[in-house]
């Protein structure tokens, strides 16, 4: 007999913390469907977000994107920000790890306007590192640069200012 959904889940969080991402990503692949099941799509969406980090961390990144696509737009419609935040930067990630550079970038940025929205100033942060590290890939130093320090910047006029006159700096100075 199926355990209840919600056990399923607990189970793949259990395994997630204990670093069993094979179990974890079993699991919660199987609470994703079973909420599917139950006409819970929020529940399915953060299961598939779930599934889709552990699915990246095991080095499965097609997964990871297939996981993923979608959720955000499912937390929009319920007007739950926070989860559209987190799983925009999710596909982001995903984006990264399957070559998708462009989109990914678009994503992040998205996702780091969203926590700034929401005040998360921690979310903001760790999601302008990851677009930061994103434009070091692929060489564009400058940008990066003012994507961290806006990272650690107030969204002030003068802020903003001086983040948009790095990115024509580095656009100019591109090969």
């Amino acid at each position: 007999m199926e355990a209840p959904v919600s056990e399923l889940e607990q189970q793949a969080l259990a395994a997630y913390a204990d670093g069993d991402l094979q179990r974890a990503i079993e699991l919660f692949d199987r609470a994703r469907h079973g909420y599917e099941q139950n006409s819970d799509g929020a529940k399915a969406a953060e299961m598939a977000n779930s599934l889709s980090v552990a699915l990246l961390q095991a080095g499965r990144s097609d997964e990871a994107l297939q996981a993923v696509e979608g959720t955000a737009a499912v937390f929009a419609e319920l007007g739950d920000q926070s989860r559209q935040a987190t799983a925009t930067g999710n596909f982001a990630a995903a984006l990264e790890a399957t070559g998708q550079l462009g989109p990914a970038e678009q994503n992040y940025r998205q996702a780091a306007d969203l926590f700034a929205a929401l005040g998360d100033s921690d979310a903001e942060r760790h999601t302008l590192t990851a677009l930061s590290q994103l434009q070091l890939k692929q060489r564009r130093p400058l940008e990066a640069a003012a994507t961290l320090s806006a990272s650690r910047a107030d969204r002030s006029l003068r802020g903003r200012l001086l983040n948009w006159l790095f990115r024509i700096q580095s656009r100019l100075l591109r090969p």
